[in-house]
């Protein structure tokens, strides 16, 4: 027989049974509501793609893109659904369980309005590619459960909060192509396990946080085209894992730090900004080194890479693309660069570079643009005879140099439907399909 005690647990258990329905449905009911009320302010009401968001008591049935568990919005993904709006009456506080909430490639426009900092459950908010404004809200550093945060290619403005620093869960941080201005906040040293940072394309100034050196789990650190001046922290030098590190089109200064040569993992170094000394020679511990781009540094007087090239980088046996372009770089072109047996473009023009023109350059099989104009190379260019010169060459730009003689035809005698040729070598540029 069923005792008292039993009798009493049943009853317990279907009146909490019973409540957590009951508090489920109103929930669904108020989201659903709110949803709707969103909606509603929607440019374009007759979007097919938002058809399925109908009046009804339950938030997820069946609505374009909810998803819900427990009964509560968990997914709100509205991505690419040419949806004409803003932010500003978003329900907030009535979506507490809501943790991923994307609504990209869209026209969403105004601000982003500080009641964010409601959302505290949120893994991912991605808006990206949209038309918001205004300023990045502190409260986003409430988000602290966040891991993914895409703002990137919008019109924000103003400086990155310092409060972006409290949201230790990041692992990637996109706010690339904006206009957002001020310094990189020291506070982003602190997100431990983040392991892409996109600021790029904005128009950030002062100097590059040492603290971004704290930052061992990062694999792309991106923060191309702004005003970032003063020299590279050689605190960068921690990141062991970064793949990628974008820094071209700033104002950098300075020396280039060794402490570069623990980037092993680097695929990508990019520059074109005010960088002046030598280029060390560490530079070449760089194995997985796929491009290098140390062009343009030369932009203000003084403010340039000079000295001779290092004959390490011919450890670099992964490189593709080596650009050094627009320096002060002198002395021979080092043989050692012959072991790039990968090597697809080379741009040493606008040096002072001398010596011969170096033809094992011809034996590079990758080789197809090859640009040494504006140097003092100088002497008649003499062919070796061999049947592998210049095979994949399309251009080749020799131009403003001292060379004694017209290039010789033979050197082109392997080379496909040549465009054109002009003798004149001191003021030319030759290409080939």
């Amino acid at each position: 027989m069923m005792t008292v005690s039993n009798k009493i647990f049943l009853l317990l258990l279907q009146f909490f049974t019973l409540l957590y329905l009951f508090a489920n449905t109103f929930a669904s009911t108020e989201e659903a509501t709110a949803l709707l009320k969103w909606k509603s302010t929607f440019k374009k009401q007759n979007n097919s793609l938002l058809a399925s968001w109908k009046p009804s008591s339950d938030a997820c049935g069946g609505r374009y893109r909810v998803i819900c568990f427990n009964g509560r919005v968990n997914r709100l993904n509205i991505n690419n659904s040419r949806v004409i709006g803003t932010l500003h009456d978003f329900p907030f506080s009535s979506l507490p369980f809501l943790e991923y909430f994307k609504l990209s490639m869209n026209n969403f426009y105004g601000t982003i309005p500080p009641d964010i900092g409601n959302l505290t459950n949120l893994i991912c908010l991605d808006l990206h590619a949209n038309q918001i404004s205004g300023t990045i809200p502190s409260q986003i550093g409430s988000l602290v459960k966040l891991q993914i945060l895409h703002i990137f290619d919008n019109h924000l403005n103003g400086p990155i909060p310092e409060e972006i620093g409290y949201l230790r869960s990041l692992i990637k941080l996109s706010l690339g192509e904006n206009f957002l201005n001020g310094s990189i906040p020291a506070s982003l040293g602190n997100l431990y396990n983040l392991s892409f940072l996109y600021l790029y394309l904005n128009q950030l100034s002062g100097p590059i946080p040492s603290e971004l050196g704290n930052l061992k789990n990062l694999n792309y650190l991106e923060l191309s085209n702004n005003h970032l001046s003063s020299p590279i922290p050689s605190e960068l030098g921690n990141l062991t894992n970064l793949s990628d590190l974008g820094l071209s089109n700033n104002q950098l200064s300075g020396p280039i730090p060794s402490e570069l040569r623990n980037l092993k993992n680097l695929n990508d170094l990019l520059s074109n900004n005010q960088l002046s000394s030598p280029i060390p020679s560490s530079i070449g511990n760089l194995r997985n080194l796929y491009t290098l781009f140390l062009d343009d540094n030369n932009l203000i007087e003084h403010n340039n890479l000079s000295g001779t090239l290092p004959t390490t980088f011919s450890i670099g046996s992964a490189l593709r693309i080596f650009n050094l372009h627009g320096n002060k770089l002198e002395g021979k072109i080092p043989r050692s660069l012959e072991n790039c047996q990968l090597l697809e473009v080379l741009d040493l023009g606008d040096n002072l570079l001398n010596n011969t023109f170096p033809m094992w350059l011809g034996t590079l099989p990758e080789l197809r643009v090859l640009s040494l104009r504006s140097n003092k190379l100088q002497g008649p260019i003499r062919t070796s005879g061999s049947v592998y010169m210049f095979l994949e060459l399309q251009i080749l730009d020799l131009s403003c140099n001292d060379f004694s003689k017209n290039l010789p035809m033979s050197l082109f005698q392997h080379l496909k439907a040549m465009r054109t040729i002009d003798k004149k070598t001191n003021a030319s540029r030759y290409e080939f399909h």
